[in-house]
Parts: structure tokens; sequence; C-alpha cells
């Protein structure tokens, strides 16, 4: 049994409290009304993740240190994740029909209950399916289950969430099952799996409005084979920086390229990254990034 928690010694702060704490600290506050409106709606503590870069020491800021440097920073940090999430949105729909379609083209409509096309973690994945059919919420599955008829892979596909996407796909049993879905991307289907949890793990930062601007992310180098040519060239190869974001940006227009090659996705992001160089090496931009071909403008 897990022992009781210490209660906190913290005490709650009202916002003026709050505000006055921000300046004996050094933080520099021109308007105390936006001060306290933007701690009101957005947290005391949430904003804390984004003034720590500001700080020079133990509860004390940098000289010069702003409140609107700390709002400047969050705001991008936002557009940022609303760009990320306009990119993802677009690769999980992409997904789900890729599987569907793939399976359903080898085991016909209802692949997803064939054992010999998935590993062990079959029957783990199958009672997630049964949950969702049983708390009968879409109703382009009832009108399958109101019948007592099996929803279609192609029906079951747009009630998948990311994660359990990456569940099914690496649960494929064979290789070149995996590879025909990889290869609407051209990726090699083992680093693609890879790259769907990763891509899954920063969906669920941005869903719960997390930071991401400098979030330490779970990819690390990703073990691209031969293909894509020119792709592995495009990411940061520091080691020590190849888990923060801009690896994940590169692997996004990537996949842009190939969901949607009419947007604007990667120019509106080399805008935004371009805003705030000062943010670069906490980003793990690399020098010279705006000259790779995955940043040229190729949207209409």
């Amino acid at each position: 049994m897990t022992a009781p928690r210490i209660p906190t010694t913290k005490r709650a702060l009202n916002v003026e409290q709050q505000i006055d704490r921000l300046r004996d600290r050094g933080m520099l506050i021109a308007d105390g009304a936006q001060a306290a409106h933007a701690l009101l709606h957005l947290n005391y503590y949430r904003l804390r993740g984004y003034w720590f870069v500001f700080e020079s020491g133990p509860d004390q800021f940098a000289a010069g240190t702003t409140f609107e440097a700390v709002l400047a920073l969050y705001d991008f940090d936002r557009r940022l994740r609303v760009e990320v999430m306009d990119a993802i949105e677009r690769f999980e729909v992409s997904l789900r029909t890729h599987w569907a379609y793939v399976l359903a083209h080898l085991a016909g409509p209802s692949a997803y209950r064939d054992a010999s096309l998935f590993t062990d973690n079959h029957e783990r994945l199958l009672a997630g399916v049964e949950r969702l059919y049983a708390e009968r919420k879409e109703p382009y599955l009832l009108r399958y289950l109101d019948r007592n008829e099996e929803p279609p892979i192609w029906a079951l596909c747009e009630s998948m969430m990311l994660g359990d996407l990456s569940k099914w796909l690496s649960s494929i049993r064979r290789h070149p099952h995996r590879q025909r879905i990889a290869d609407a991307y051209d990726l090699h289907e083992t680093p693609f799996c890879s790259f769907v949890r990763h891509i899954n793990y920063v969906r669920n930062v941005c869903a719960h409005h997390g930071r991401l601007w400098d979030r330490p992310l779970l990819i690390n180098q990703l073990d691209f084979p031969a293909r894509p040519a020119g792709l592995v060239a495009q990411l940061q190869p520091d080691p020590s920086q190849n888990r923060r974001v801009y690896n994940t940006l590169v692997l996004l227009a990537y996949v842009m390229r190939r969901t949607s090659p009419d947007s604007l996705w990667s120019a509106r992001v080399a805008d935004l990254l371009a805003s705030r160089p000062d943010l670069w090496a906490r980003m793990g931009v690399p020098q010279g990034w705006q000259k790779f071909e995955l940043w040229q403008e190729k949207g209409a």
C-alpha cells in the first residue's frame, strides 16, 4: 500500500500577490491589468513553464525580463501546437485510410478479426474494439450494430485514435504487410512504426495543451535505411539535440508532402521558426535550416 503523501506547504496566492512575487523576483510588469488577466486565465503555474527560461538563478529573473516577453513565448508555443496538430490530423486520417485499405484487400472487410494477420496482442486489441462497440456512440457504427452486423474495417477505422492505430500497425505479423502501409509515405516499415508511436506522443502533448517548443521528445535519430533519399540529411544530427522538436517538424513536413501536397504548412512553420531565432538552440534547429528542401514553399 502506498504511504500517504505529505501535504504541501505551499499556500495559495491571489493574483495581486502573484504579481508582487514576480516583481520581487525582478520581472518587469508594465501593465498590471494585462498580467492579472493572463494569470487568471492561464494559471501562474502553467506560465511558470515559460518564464523559467528567463531566470538567472533560483527565484530570480535576468535583468530586463518582461511579462510581455513571457506572453510572447507562450503565444509562440500555442501557434506551434496549432500547426503541429494540423499536420497530425491529416496524417492520422491518412493512416486510418491506408491501414483499413491494405488490410481489407488482404483479408476482406472483417480483416481485423483475422488472427493470422496479427501477433499475440490481437486479443487485447479486439477487446478494445468490443468496448468501442459497446459504447454505441458513432452513428456510422450503429447502422451495422443495430442489424447485428459486423462493421467493416473501413468504418471501424474512423473511430480509432492514433494510439490505437499505432498498436494495430505494430501488431501486424508480416513485415511486407506493414510495408504496404508505409509505402504510402515512402518510408521503411520499421522506422515508420516508431514514427507513428512518436507522433502519437506529440499529439497527446498538443491535445492537452502541453509546452512543446523546448520539450525533450521520445524520438532519437530514426534508423532510416536508403529510403527516403535526402530525408536524413535534413534532420538535426547532433545527438544532444535530435530529441528536440525540430526533428519532429521535419518529419511532419515530409509526411505533409505526401498527405497534403498543396498545403502551405511547411511555409507557415518556416515563417514561425524564422520569427524567433532566439529559440532555435533550445528547439534543436540547425544552422542553415532554411536552405533545406522541405522548407521551400511548394503549396498553393
